[in-house]
């Protein structure tokens, strides 16, 4: 029997939802136990959920209110893309064109109860959008405003998640699905040497079985698109402290296997406490998700001839450019640092 296209999900009757008479206090940790597991126990700076009535709600949790207050302006959106297979509905704050801002919630249409609350955000008369703060354990209900489609940006948005329903994501027009903005460059001789000695996370992919599957071309643009979905969610993160991180990733063929490494590890910004998927590294999220990913290691990428390929600093990307004097900078590098070992950058 088909799976019911449009299901229907039973509400939870014991959920409480911030109103008119909550905003600007502090809400009551037993009467809001359900928001304060997922945005204080879990963690999630963002998130939808359905509440007591069958209503879809969305919520932005911030550092603080003075972090909603730098954080939102202007008029908010929600803008629909796909990417993974995904409905990803983002939040849009801020619109300035040079630093915009979004929080990006991904729906997974192939489960029910996901697909159920995309479909509902799309045919609600309005869609509530809640901010709260999370300080020193207390959730503070900022305020509340509602977000509402046109006829056009339903039907756009309903064909979306038809598609991916029926696993026809190609028949999309190329405008659905989220790209990257262009990168500027930037030379290799450019990053000082502190951070070419980085130690980092590589993700160990099995090269051969994706060149059979894909051809090489093909293989590489893969690899690439997923790591600019990874950096795409960096940008875009709900804390301020990830959006201005700085990290590098490499690349290093090792036989059949190829290792693209993410440097510096990261683990300050994306602890073990946050289990859930949109508070995890991004790295992980969709890297660890393709068919030939083999395992994570801790590594020097110096020390397996790797090259870095992308370097990000505050938001902005640059794609690094490599030639003869790189290659000889990291023969130098590899010579300090391993003087008696055989130098992958011969």
């Amino acid at each position: 029997m088909a799976e019911e296209y449009e299901p229907q999900i039973e509400p939870d009757a014991n959920r409480l939802s911030p109103s008119t008479q909550t905003m600007g206090e502090r809400l009551d940790p037993d009467r809001f136990s359900d928001l304060y597991r997922l945005a204080g126990d879990e963690g999630l700076p963002y998130f939808a959920r359905l509440n007591s009535q069958g209503v879809v709600e969305l919520y932005l949790v911030f550092e603080s209110v003075d972090a909603f207050s730098e954080q939102t302006r202007d008029a908010v959106s929600l803008e629909f893309k796909t990417y993974q297979n995904k409905l990803l509905a983002v939040i849009w704050t801020l619109s300035d064109p040079l630093e915009p801002l979004g929080f990006p919630l991904s729906f997974d249409i192939l489960q029910r109860e996901e697909r159920h609350m995309a479909q509902a955000i799309l045919r609600q008369e309005a869609t509530p959008l809640h901010y709260l703060a999370y300080e020193e354990g207390r959730l503070t209900h900022i305020f509340t405003e509602s977000i509402s489609f046109s006829a056009e940006e339903i039907e756009r948005a309903e064909g979306m998640i038809r598609a991916l329903f029926e696993g026809t994501p190609e028949v999309l027009p190329e405008a659905a699905e989220v790209r990257e903005e262009e990168t500027q460059t930037m030379s290799g001789l450019a990053l000082p040497a502190e951070v070419l000695q980085e130690e980092g996370i590589a993700f160990v992919l099995d090269y051969k079985s994706m060149l059979e599957a894909h051809g090489e071309e093909e293989a590489q643009h893969l690899l690439m698109r997923t790591v600019q979905q990874a950096v795409w969610v960096m940008r875009r993160h709900a804390r301020s402290e990830v959006r201005d991180s700085s990290f590098t990733v490499w690349a290093a063929e090792q036989g059949e296997h190829l290792s693209l490494v993410v440097t510096p590890m990261l683990t300050d910004l994306f602890e073990v406490i946050h289990t859930s998927e949109d508070e995890s590294n991004p790295f992980a999220r969709f890297l660890m998700t393709l068919p030939a990913f083999i395992r994570c290691e801790d590594v020097l990428p110096i020390r397996l001839g790797a090259f870095p390929l992308l370097r990000y600093e505050r938001g902005r990307l640059y794609q690094l450019e490599l030639d003869e004097s790189v290659q000889a900078r990291m023969f130098e590098l590899y010579q300090e640092a391993f003087s008696g070992s055989a130098n992958p950058y011969l």
